[in-house]
């Protein structure tokens, strides 16, 4: 994400991809609550917070965050220590403002609080205190929040924000379910009090214009490591269905959440068999066993780049090539029931049909925690674990949609 963010500032159109001015740093403070495997740490202070970003379309900016929470450790907390840990997090997160999406632009003095979503790393020096000697510890984490600004000045804004981190089960020591929560107070200097004032002209102008919805079917992979990728014997291949709703905010950026999944299995095992052969004698193979069938969904924000329209627009091109980053919750069904934060990451080929309509591909990859799929791979690794899918679909444009194509000037029926 830094490295997309970089090539926009760099190389990109302005008005098409970004704005001058957008530019926004904050920092904040406040208190956090840990709860780890069936533990919690009570309310612990400080949690200071500073973030760099960039609204990259009116109703979403993108940021970089650097985050400090102490709290105690899991470990300190089954020990009954009264000591504390300094956790570290640096996370890439997206911020809406819900309210510019179905409104017109314009600042307002209190605002509707922004949801946030992001994917970042967290780190836990070593500890050496009340008889403990750990190593340190750093994994992914995902995060979901929301940000409620209050405007003040010009330029100057006050913020209240709650954010929960989704941390690995097996981080810190703890097996369960573990979240990190954080409420902080603080204050946001932007660069410009309203960027965004002109709409570009290849900008969404109406709030009723340029939405789609989207529906498609294809194949998942149940992945620990791709282990059995072409054994048929392990059924790991199953149908996925999918449905979609999202809005062409410019030319290059569009948002959309959709509901994926359904239909997996957990990691397949190799049984050793002995069998007699026609000699009477015995002969030692192996056979594959499939794991337990279930069903889960994910529902995931994705923010989409469209790399046709980056540098400028141009009329008349009927293909456009989507990379997308996306975060959302994912909850697997009866079996085993459970829910947590996932992290995807795609790619979709969009072909015009007519003004209504388009025909896509789309190829992405669901990471999601160990316990929902029910295992690891092989290494251990949760980087593999997840859903690869394939899937072919239709796209519906509703009412006017004129940032994903337009007809070529001189253009006549007859051609």
């Amino acid at each position: 994400m830094i490295m997309l963010a970089l090539t926009i500032s760099v190389g990109a159109q302005r008005g098409n991809a970004y704005n001058d001015h957008t530019l926004y740093l904050s920092v904040g403070g406040g208190g956090s609550f840990y709860a780890a495997g069936g533990e919690s740490s009570g309310i612990a202070v400080p949690t200071v917070q500073l973030t760099a970003g960039r609204w990259i379309t009116n109703p979403l900016a993108f940021r970089i965050t650097a985050e400090m929470a102490t709290t105690p450790s899991y470990y300190q907390m089954v020990n009954g220590s009264s000591a504390n840990t300094s956790f570290f997090m640096g996370s890439a997160e997206f911020m809406w403002n819900v309210r510019a999406t179905f409104d017109h632009v314009r600042p307002y003095r209190v605002d509707w609080p922004y949801p946030l979503i992001g994917l970042g790393l967290i780190y836990r020096p070593d500890i050496n205190s009340d008889g403990l000697e750990l190593g340190s510890e750093n994994d992914f984490h995902t995060m979901l929040g929301l940000h409620w600004p209050v405007r003040f000045g010009k330029h100057w804004a006050a913020f209240l924000e709650y954010k929960v981190h989704f941390l690995p089960q097996v981080f810190d020591g703890s097996h369960g379910d573990n979240y990190l929560h954080s409420l902080l107070v603080g204050a946001t200097y932007d660069f410009s009090d309203n960027p965004y004032r002109r709409t570009s002209a290849y900008a969404s102008h109406d709030t009723r214009e340029d939405w789609f919805v989207g529906f498609g079917f294809g194949a998942s992979f149940s992945s620990f490591e791709f282990e059995h990728l072409t054994d048929l014997e392990a059924k790991l291949w199953t149908p996925s269905p999918e449905i979609m709703v999202g809005r062409n905010f410019s030319s290059v950026w569009t948002i959309r959440f959709e509901l994926s999944g359904f239909f997996a299995r957990e990691r397949a095992t190799t049984v050793a068999t002995s069998t007699i052969d026609a000699e009477g004698q015995p002969v030692l193979g192996n056979t594959i066993q499939p794991g337990l069938w279930y069903t889960y969904n994910m529902l995931h924000t994705d923010f989409m780049i469209n790399l046709g329209h980056l540098m400028g627009f141009r009329r008349g091109v009927k293909w456009n090539f989507l990379p997308y980053l996306g975060a959302g919750p994912v909850w697997r069904y009866r079996t085993h029931p459970s829910f947590n934060l996932g992290a995807d990451i795609g790619f979709m080929a969009r072909r015009y049909i007519t003004n209504m309509g388009d025909l896509y591909l789309d190829l992405k990859y669901l990471m999601v925690p160990p316990r929902i799929a029910g295992s690891t791979g092989e290494s251990g690794s949760i980087l593999g674990v997840g859903y690869p899918i394939f899937t072919i679909g239709y796209i519906h444009n509703f009412n006017r949609s004129t940032t994903r194509y337009r007809i070529p000037e001189h253009w006549s029926p007859t051609r």
